[in-house]
This record gives C-alpha cells, structure tokens and sequence, in this order.
C-alpha cells in the first residue's frame, strides 16, 4: 500500500503543479498526471466525440446523442430524413427541395463570396422559406417531426470537381457538458457516417475548448465502475457479460435474425446464460460490414446493476463464447470504467468515478508505454493474467555462484523495435499449463516513481507477439483501464493552440489547420506518381501552397485510406506516407494521406494522430501557439 500511495501521492502534487496556469480543480481532475481538463479559461473541454443533447425537442429531452467534436468544421451537421423546403417569396414559390436552394445559391450571388455566412433575416434576403423535416429517436426509431424557418443555406466544399454543396440551415439548441447553444444547424443525411451529429465552429466558438485525445471526455467524471465478470440483464434475460479492450461494437448472442428491409427491422432471439431464450423486434439503425459477413445494429435498453443503458448492439451468434454480451470501447466510453482486479461489482448498485474522488485509485488506458530499466515498452492491461508478464523475443536462465539467485538473460524490443539484451534476477516461478515463467522484479518508472512490481517472462510467438501485459497485481490495490484515451501514464502537459498555426513540415514553416474531425493528417499533393522499389509500394509527389513554396517528395506508401463520402459523392481512396511534423515543442512523425487540396483554405491539416501529443484547439482564434508569419 506504501508503493500505491506514493504513486497516488506523485499524480495529485503534479496535478496541482499545474493550477497555476490551468483553470482546474482536484475534483476536475482527480485521476492522473497532466490531465484531463474538464474546463479551461472558463470554457468547456470537449472530447473528439461527445454526447449532444437537443434541449427544446421534447421527445428527446435528456437523450444523448453521440457526435463527433471537429474544429476543422465551420458548420453543425445533423442528421435529419425527409427533408422538406418551401418558400412563399413569388421569385420561389415553384421549387423546392434541391432546385430551390440552387435557385436562392444562384439569385443571391457568386458562391465564392461565403454568402451563406449571412442570415436571410434582412429585407433584402426575406425569402420567407420554411424548412420541414424528421429527426430519428436513437433509441425506438420513432421519427419525430420539425419545422423550422430557413435561417441561411450552408455552403460545403465537395471533393474533386463536385463544388458546392449546399444545405439547409435552421436554429435548434444543442447541449453538452454544463453548456446550451443556440446555433445553426445544417440538415443532411448523416447515415453513412459513424456518429449522426458533427459539431463545429457555430456551436464551439467562444464555448469550448477541443481535447482530441479523449473520446467521451464529459463522461469520464460520472463513468461507473464494472469489472470484466458482471451479469447484465435484457428484461429478464441474464447475460453473462464480459469487456473487449480491442473491440468498439458490443456483441449480443443472438440467433434467428431476420432484416426486414421494407420496415427497416430487425426480428431475433436473444439468448441468456441459461439457455432462456426471448424474441424481439426492433428498429435496425445500420448493417455492419465484418470480415465478409454483414450483421445488424440495433440500440437496446442493458441494466447492469441497479441502472439502464441504451447500447447499440451488434448481432451475432455467441453460443460458442463464455458471455453473451461483450461490451466494446465505444459503450465503455460512454458510460463506464473497468476495474482490472475486481469481479461482480453489479451484484452492488454500481460506483461512479466521482465517488472515489480525491483519494482514486491507478488508471491506466488500453494502450501504454511502460519503462523497465530505463527501456520503454508497449503496455496493455489483460484480464488473462494475474501476476503481468512480459513477452520476450529470447529467453534462457543462468546460474552464477556468486549468486542465490539463477538469473533470466533475456532479450526484448522497445517501442522502436530496437531489441535489448537484460539480466535480471529470478524471485520465484509460476506454472501456467505446461509452461513455467521465471518472474523478475526489475525497475518500472511510473508516473515519476520507481517500483518493482513481479513480471512473469515468457517467449513471445507469432500468435502472442512481444508485449507487456499488465495484470490485477501490478499494483498493491485497485487499478482502473480507461478506454477513453491512450497513454495515460505519459500524458504530456496541456498545449493550447488555435485552429491554424504555423507548423514545420519536413523542414518547410508551412500554415497548417488543426482539425479534430480527422483521423489522419493529411497534405496537398500534385503529380502523383506510384511506383515500386525492392518489392515496397513508393510514391513520388510534389508539394506547393499559396505562397509558393514547393517541394518534390519520394515517400514509401505505409497505408491505403478510404475517405467516407458525403451524399453525392464517391469515396476516396489515398496514398499514406510518413512525415516529420514540428508544432511548438512537439516534433512527431506521423502518418499523412496524400490529396489534392486545391480547393481547400490550407494546404495540410494535422489530425487525431498528431493532436493527440496534449494539443487542445481553440474554435475562436488562430495561432495561439505560434506565431503567424
């Protein structure tokens, strides 16, 4: 308990280290080092994705809606279906729906002024149009119908030769963390996207503050606490229930099914861990594509303990699987945190974060690095193992006279591959199956602190690859996985910066656009060529901006990157390189997808993949970093 509260006792001095410059208090941030920072200069901190509550539409009064948090959006989008506009001006009265918007994009000016930034509420603007449309419950599938004044058209630049594409735009308010918005919205159909809300700058600006490094940020202080072993309950269905760290859908055993795709229903039996089985017919909210097989998706209400859940569920048999529910990263970060050590914590009404608030235990995320004598490791939690256990590349044990002790002489690669050779002393060995692991207690740098937790060695294979696997006794106590974020245990300090700065890019100072909205960086490219060189896919590019600076790159292609399409349009596929990207102290390589973005306003974003190293982007300003040139 001594090495627990050291460790407890280092996160909670760091955390009020940074008070002086930070807007925070214990209770904001009860958990770790350097983080997270639930406001800042009185200003929400969101995550990348959020829940979205629409405040004055009654039917969906306290329904949280998940959307994704994108400063590289100057519009709000929601997803909405039979869509619906007329105006009564004479000039418009004839049309509507598309035809009409083009008409008033057409009537009211060239589209490369931005236009549609301004209201119609002037004279000279009244087109007295109305705007009819249906928003969907996430839960029942109910469609619940609005009406609302046309405020403005949004204008959204479209990939390649598609211009503009225009939509709708009404006033609804929004609400999320302590904060409700009056902003306008645009309506589109969202429903070959993953969340059916994007938030951007008419709802962020001068509200919040955007942290892409989290993922349901605003729900980390209220998250409860489960264990790996629960029951949960689908009416009076008793679910074994377990949790996948690796997996972002929840599975539900179910057999049966039937898509009714005139109804846009799904009939199936779920089946409990007695065998009790119970139909149902529901709504489908999408088919998902897994490996060649297509399943259902459909939100369900889950107790566990004495609370409700609406999860998306997906559709499976699990019949040969130890749990009929297994709950993925994207219920555990709306709702939930795990505790590695524990087993029926629902057999009790279930804690929330905030409960153990300031005195918390460890926590750590699904993702790590991990020093051992001064190397840094890739980390993850497992439920597998009791006692952690490093997988080695090799491994042999010595015997020394001048020793008690024999010796493990083993070798392992760090995070950058580069392989170590180790000679550490073995306290005792534990028999797993027909394998014996000598176990170690070598020196782990955590959160400033050092300590000397058993670590079980075992060879790694091609099925089990060099890891370090942190078990229930890596701490004397309680240890948390969140799966909100990555890399708790080096979280850098908070860096602010605006939504463009001036970043450097393989040696070019060029703008570049802070987008959260985005997986992967990306950069303009002009003259692709794809070529192959010692049996490894190339591509050559060249680089140029509005200010002339130009630059011929030869890059190896690590990835290929499919672009969802918006309505209208054809997916993209990209080029994927690595580039070296200096913003402030931070310097990363990272990876960045090849487009040509002449038609945009910056010829690079930098996204989550590189945002993530303590970046939080500011919707209302631009080089808060650095400085413009």
């Amino acid at each position: 308990m001594k090495l627990f509260s050291r460790i407890l006792l280092s996160l909670l001095c760091l955390i009020a280290a940074q008070s002086n410059s930070v807007a925070t208090s214990l209770e904001q941030s009860p958990f770790y080092n350097n983080g997270p920072h639930y406001h800042l200069d009185n200003k929400l901190v969101m995550g990348r994705i959020e829940f979205i509550y629409y405040s004055n539409i009654a039917p969906l009064k306290g329904v949280g809606i998940p959307a994704k948090i994108d400063t590289g959006a100057d519009t709000t989008s929601i997803h909405a279906v039979n869509i619906s506009i007329r105006s009564s001006n004479p000039k418009f009265v004839d049309l509507q729906g598309e035809a009409l918007l083009k008409s008033i994009a057409e009537h009211f000016g060239d589209p490369d002024t931005e236009w549609w930034l301004d209201s119609f509420d002037t004279p000279e603007r009244n087109i007295n149009a109305t705007v009819k449309f249906d928003l969907v419950h996430p839960h029942t599938g109910e469609t619940i119908s609005l009406e609302r004044p046309l405020a403005r058209l949004s204008g959204i630049q479209g990939r390649g030769d598609h211009g503009i594409l225009y939509r709708p735009v009404v006033e609804l308010a929004l609400s999320s963390g302590d904060i409700t918005v009056n902003t306008a919205v645009n309506l589109t159909d969202r429903s070959a996207f993953s969340y059916p809300i994007l938030i951007g700058k008419t709802f962020l600006r001068e509200q919040a503050w955007v942290d892409s490094s989290y993922d349901y940020l605003q729900q980390e202080p209220k998250a409860q606490i489960i264990s790996n072993k629960e029951i949960a309950y689908l009416d009076d269905l008793a679910l074994a229930m377990s949790v996948s760290l690796a997996n972002r859908r929840t599975s539900l055993n179910a057999t049966n099914i039937k898509i009714d795709e005139g109804q846009q229903t799904v009939s199936f039996d779920a089946i409990d861990k007695n065998g009790k089985s119970k139909a149902y017919s529901v709504p489908l909210i999408k088919m998902l594509k897994i490996g060649e097989n297509h399943h259902p998706m459909v939100n369900m209400p889950i107790s566990i303990g004495q609370d409700v859940k609406h999860i998306e569920l997906l559709l499976r048999d699990r019949s040969t699987r130890s749990s009929q529910l297994r709950l993925g990263t994207e219920a555990l970060n709306q709702y939930f945190l795990v505790d590695l050590s524990a087993e029926h914590l629902s057999d009790q009404p279930l804690k929330s974060a905030l409960d153990f608030a300031p005195n918390p235990p460890l926590m750590m995320s699904a993702e790590e690095q991990i020093q051992i004598n001064d190397v840094t490791f890739n980390a993850e939690p497992s439920f597998a193992v009791n006692t952690s256990l490093l997988r080695v590349k090799s491994l042999r044990t010595l015997e020394r006279s001048e020793l008690k002790k024999p010796i493990a002489a083993f070798s392992s690669s760090d995070i950058h591959n580069q392989v170590y050779v180790f000679e550490q002393p073995i306290y005792r060995s534990i028999v797993v199956g027909d394998v014996t692991r000598p176990v170690i207690r070598p020196q782990i740098v955590l959160a400033g602190n050092n300590y000397q937790p058993d670590i079980a060695l075992e060879l790694a294979t091609e099925e089990d690859p060099e890891r370090l696997l942190i078990g229930e006794k890596f701490v004397d106590g309680p240890l948390w996985v969140n799966t909100r974020t990555n890399n708790i245990f080096s979280k850098r300090a908070l860096i602010r910066a605006g939504y463009v700065e001036q970043a450097t890019v393989e040696g070019l100072s060029i703008p570049v656009k802070l987008d959260t909205g985005a997986d992967v960086s990306s950069m303009h490219a002009e003259q692709v060529k794809r070529f192959d060189k010692n049996g490894k896919p190339m591509v050559t590019f060249t680089y140029r901006n509005s200010d002339g600076l130009e630059q011929k790159f030869t890059r190896e292609v690590v990835d290929e990157m499919t672009i969802k399409a918006r309505v209208g349009e054809k997916a993209d596929s990209r080029p994927v390189v690595m580039m070296e990207v200096k913003l402030g102290n931070v310097t990363e390589t990272v990876r960045v997808n090849l487009q040509n973005r002449e038609n945009f306003s910056y010829s690079m974003i930098l996204g989550k993949n590189y945002l993530r190293n303590g970046f939080v982007v500011s919707s209302d300003g631009r080089y808060i970093l650095t400085k413009q040139p």
